[in-house]
């Protein structure tokens, strides 16, 4: 499954537990609103709402594993969108970037901004892999 697809399913789990729900929701129903028909951005406004419900039993329950289950659920569903349509992964990255990961606290950032690089030289040949993490912390 591609990074941004696992970045985005566990970001809107944690996201959705905030303070910030509401312009989760509209952000996360926007963006379906432009990739697929009116009727599948209906159905996923409820199925967040649920979502949300879900989450905060979850928290309540001290429900590690139900947590981890329903960020996999989304995470299969943004991984469907960028099957469809590679390019959607630019718009995942911005509702990720711009709307998710600033509603995280430190140590969930850290967590969802965590990335897996893998490289291979082959024939004597050199490469250089370089990668960052974005600093969310926003004064």
């Amino acid at each position: 499954m591609d990074p941004v697809s696992l970045a985005f399913g566990a970001a809107l789990v944690g996201a959705i537990a905030t303070d910030e729900w509401p312009r989760v929701r509209e952000a996360v129903v926007g963006l379906w609103r432009r990739l697929r028909p009116k009727q599948q951005a209906d159905e996923v406004g409820a199925e967040l709402d649920d979502l949300r419900e879900q989450v905060l039993a979850a928290h309540h329950d001290n429900d590690a594993d139900t947590e981890k289950a329903l960020e996999g659920a989304w995470q299969v569903k943004a991984h469907q969108l960028v099957r469809a349509d590679a390019s959607v992964a630019e718009e995942l990255q911005r509702v990720l970037d711009q709307v998710l990961t600033p509603t995280l606290a430190p140590a969930e950032q850290a967590r969802v901004g965590q990335i897996i690089m893998i490289g291979s030289s082959h024939d004597s040949s050199t490469f250089t892999q370089i990668g960052s993490q974005t600093n969310y912390n926003r004064p």
